[in-house]
């Protein structure tokens, strides 16, 4: 992770250690959609609500959550380094936005894609960096079992295989 640009205060120039986030570029995507609809749909929706004589103030606040929640995937999006797929030949591991077919104990299979927690939202089968099977995930070869510890108790799984994301990072237009 690559720390953020120098910031001036008081006359200083320092740089600001806090990591970036990463986002996948499906991720990107899907989040620009999001605000595109929160922005021309769902503002526009409570609009009309807002100047009538006896509005509601929940829809007031409604409207403020939705403008604060653009404000924050505005944000994320500008600070968020774009994955790209890795350039390396080295065997394949998994690290953040790969695709991973895994098998539970009982044999069911299923995809998951490990990504940032800000991300993890989008859809079903992404899963955040920090969960308990994330973190398992992060680092595994394919064809070998993995111990998810969670709150819930410890489990097993196998990684059968990696769609790997190249990692050359560039930062979000």
């Amino acid at each position: 992770m690559t720390a953020r640009t120098k910031k001036s205060t008081r006359g200083s120039t320092v740089t600001d250690s806090t990591p970036r986030p990463f986002v996948t570029p499906e991720g990107k995507q899907m989040l620009q959609e999001r605000i595109v609809d929160l922005r021309d749909r769902r503002l526009a929706e409570l609009v009309p609500l807002m100047v009538e004589q006896e509005r509601d103030e929940r829809i007031v606040a409604q409207y403020e959550d939705l403008l604060a929640e653009i404000a924050e995937w505005e944000v994320y999006l500008a600070e968020a380094v774009v994955l790209t797929p890795r350039q390396d030949d080295s065997p394949p591991v998994v690290a953040l936005g790969d695709r991973v077919l895994i098998s539970d104990p009982d044999r069911e299979q299923e995809w998951v894609r490990v990504v940032d927690p800000k991300e993890a939202f989008l859809d079903d089968e992404r899963i955040s960096a920090t969960s308990p099977l994330g973190r398992a995930l992060i680092g595994a070869k394919p064809r070998t079992s993995i111990t998810v510890e969670a709150p819930a108790g410890t489990w097993r799984c196998r990684v059968l295989r990696i769609e790997q994301l190249e990692h050359v990072a560039r930062r979000t237009s």
